[in-house]
């Protein structure tokens, strides 16, 4: 009886020690609410892996690393006590998307996190908060379609920062892939601009002569003021050229044929699909600089276990 009684005494110490030492410890404590460590290393993590997404140098100093993680979970819970404080609450087509990703992310990077130290559990509660984040910055600036004074700015936003267009597009290379000499250079370019002076205004017919010209009429591009992608100036000229007409663009290493849409004529449809960007777009800026001014108010203790969680990640 005596050993079976000890064997049980000991099993309860290895479950409860076991227990004890899987649990989270606490890394911070922000304006009295704990963040435990797992969550402040996830957002370590993403400091580490992209500094230059957060101000930093390519090879921050340790206090700016932790100073960076820190915010982050400032912003973690401000998303999570703001959200609880309005009373608002997520779709169940949301919740599902949150499920989905985290399956996803856990799926690819499952062993990267594992070796950091960061659980499924954990990233549940990252996703989330991100979408408490969307949903207040969307109760805040999202006036509805009803409000046409703050549909009519967002409108105009699309339409003065988008462009459509499609382009046949030819590089100076040769068909075994070696660059053209300037005699082939220019036989291209005088096939390409033949083919723009006789575009007509049909795209239809358009497309097909340069097919039979040997030449690729694109599918139709969207493409947003600043965005990647296209030569420097390449927007710019494009966005003053006239609809439905045709210009050549020459580069160093291409040229194109842009045939220029009316974006309004591609109906509503597509400024809706791009409405949440729109919204994105003008007022991101004033949302971060809220957050940043209440965030700096909020008062940190920081835990021993910080210093760990940067040595083993750094």
């Amino acid at each position: 009886m005596k050993r079976a009684a000890v064997l049980i005494l000991t099993v309860l110490m290895i479950f409860s020690f076991a227990s004890c030492s899987s649990e989270k410890k606490t890394a911070l404590v922000i304006s009295g609410t704990e963040i435990d460590s797992e969550i402040f290393t996830y957002y370590l993590d993403k400091v580490l892996q992209r500094p230059l997404d957060y101000g930093l140098s390519e090879n921050p100093k340790k206090s700016e690393l932790k100073e960076s993680a820190i915010s982050e979970c400032k912003r973690y819970l401000l998303s999570n006590t703001n959200f609880l404080n309005k009373g608002l609450s997520l779709s169940s087509s949301e919740k599902t998307e949150i499920s989905q990703t985290v399956n996803d992310y856990w799926l690819r990077f499952e062993n990267h996190y594992k070796n950091i130290g960061v659980s499924k559990q954990t990233l549940t509660k990252i996703f989330t908060s991100q979408a408490y984040r969307d949903a207040l910055f969307s109760a805040e600036f999202d006036k509805g379609t009803d409000d046409a004074e703050a549909e009519a700015i967002l409108q105009n936003y699309f339409y003065e920062n988008y462009i459509s267009f499609r382009t046949v597009c030819a590089y100076y290379t040769t068909a075994s892939g070696s660059a053209m000499t300037q005699l082939e250079k220019n036989q291209l370019l005088d096939s390409i601009r033949t083919l723009a002076a006789n575009a007509g205004t049909d795209i239809e017919k358009f497309a097909e002569n340069a097919l039979n010209a040997g030449y690729t009429l694109s599918s139709s591009v969207l493409l947003k003021k600043g965005a990647e992608g296209y030569p420097d100036g390449f927007y710019e000229k494009v966005s003053a050229q006239n609809d439905n007409t045709v210009q050549v663009l020459t580069y160093d290493e291409c040229v194109f044929i842009v045939w220029k849409e009316n974006l309004k004529d591609k109906g509503e449809s597509v400024y809706v699909n791009y409405r949440s960007a729109c919204i994105n777009d003008l007022y991101y800026d004033e949302s971060q600089a809220k957050a940043n001014e209440y965030i700096e108010t909020l008062s940190v203790k920081e835990e021993k276990v910080i210093d760990k969680i940067i040595n083993k990640l750094r």
